[in-house]
Formats: C-alpha cells, sequence, structure tokens
C-alpha cells in the first residue's frame, strides 16, 4: 500500500509538471477502476479537471431546478450552464489545444473566477440546516435530479455557497424591485473579481 501511494504521488508530480492527460489506476482486492482525466487550472493546492467541471454542471443544473430564484446562477446568468455543457467536450479531449480556441480560453477564465468563488467560501463558515438540506432530499419536482439518503459532496459545496451569497447580499429576501436585485448581483460580480485577485491560479492550457 505504501508502494502505491508513492507511485500515485509521483504520477501526479509529473503529471502537473507536464500538463498530460492522467489515467489513475486503484487497486482495490481484485478489482480495478480506471479514472481519466485532463486537467485545467490550479488555485492554490487545488487541481480541477473537465470531470470536475462536467460534475459541476450537474450540480448546478439540479440547484437551479430546486431553487428558481438561485443568486448564484442569476450571478453566472442565463447562458452559463449551456455554453458549459457545450464546451465540455472540447475542455475535456487531450487532441484539442484550448490555449489556441480563444472562446475557450475566455470562457474557462470565467469558470475559473468561479472556482475561486467556490473555495473561498468552502473555507467560510456556513451553516445548512438539517430542515434546508431535508428540501432537497423530499420527493422532488425535478426528476432527473436524485439523491440517496444524503446529498452528495459536491452539490453541498455549490449548495453552501448559494447560501453564502444570499445571506452577504439578500439577508432579508430579494425584494420586488429589479433594480435592487441587480445592484445586488453588481456587487457580488465585484466580491468575485477581488477573490479572482486574491487567490493564486495555475492554467493547464
Amino acid at each position: 500500500m505504501t508502494i502505491l501511494k508513492k507511485r500515485k504521488s509521483e504520477i501526479l508530480r509529473l503529471a502537473l509538471q507536464f500538463k498530460l492527460i492522467f489515467v489513475f489506476v486503484f487497486c482495490s482486492f481484485s478489482a480495478f477502476a480506471v479514472i481519466s482525466d485532463r486537467y485545467l487550472f490550479r488555485i492554490g493546492d487545488v487541481v480541477v479537471g473537465a470531470n470536475d467541471l462536467e460534475q459541476s454542471y450537474s450540480d448546478l443544473d439540479a440547484l437551479g431546478c430546486y431553487l428558481s430564484d438561485s443568486l448564484l446562477l442569476e450571478y453566472l446568468s442565463a447562458g452559463y450552464l449551456p455554453k458549459l455543457k457545450k464546451s465540455l467536450p472540447t475542455l475535456s479531449d487531450p487532441k484539442v489545444s484550448i490555449a489556441q480556441e480563444n472562446s475557450s480560453v475566455i470562457f474557462l477564465s470565467s469558470v475559473r473566477q468561479l472556482w475561486k468563488l467556490l473555495i473561498y467560501v468552502d473555507g467560510q463558515e456556513v451553516n445548512l440546516t438539517s430542515s434546508l438540506e431535508k428540501t432537497f432530499l423530499a420527493p422532488s419536482k425535478c426528476p432527473s435530479v436524485k439523491f440517496e439518503k444524503k446529498l452528495r459532496d459536491s452539490f453541498r459545496r455549490w449548495l453552501r455557497l448559494e447560501v453564502y451569497l444570499r445571506s452577504r447580499y439578500a439577508p432579508n429576501g430579494f425584494g420586488d424591485k429589479q433594480d435592487r436585485r441587480a445592484k445586488k448581483i453588481q456587487s457580488i460580480t465585484q466580491f468575485a473579481e477581488s477573490i479572482d485577485k486574491q487567490l493564486i491560479h495555475e492554467n493547464f492550457w
């Protein structure tokens, strides 16, 4: 087991250095699980790959289905998820040079900024009440969303970000006036840009 851990550590180090596509083989008794991914960028010690973006699409899509007034998704704009879904084949294909796709670079930069915001909130104290979590575990109006006995960890991270934004920018609700909500979105945008400047990143494209 110690030898396997050392080999995994060495593979990860080489992978980050040469920015390659990786295949990790994990052995458990007689079974093997093969997981392939293309690393896209690193924020601090967190490496984000195409598989992470694909999972984020599922999580954010579920969040929007449950919360039609999601502050996070309004900040991202209605075109973010369709653009992310459309971009996933390109971003995960090792044969495609992202650096030569200007539109992909621009979009991926906005994705990286969102992940910086997510990682920042990971380090903040955000309380997800049991009643809130039960709302997502109850019989769903979203048949495509399936949670078992608890919320998946990746979804909980985006839900924590939603709760954080609401508590910070709309503690008393949104109100009826559209201009007030627009100002909240503008404030979130400025906050995200500030976090973007604070957290160090490295691109793998």
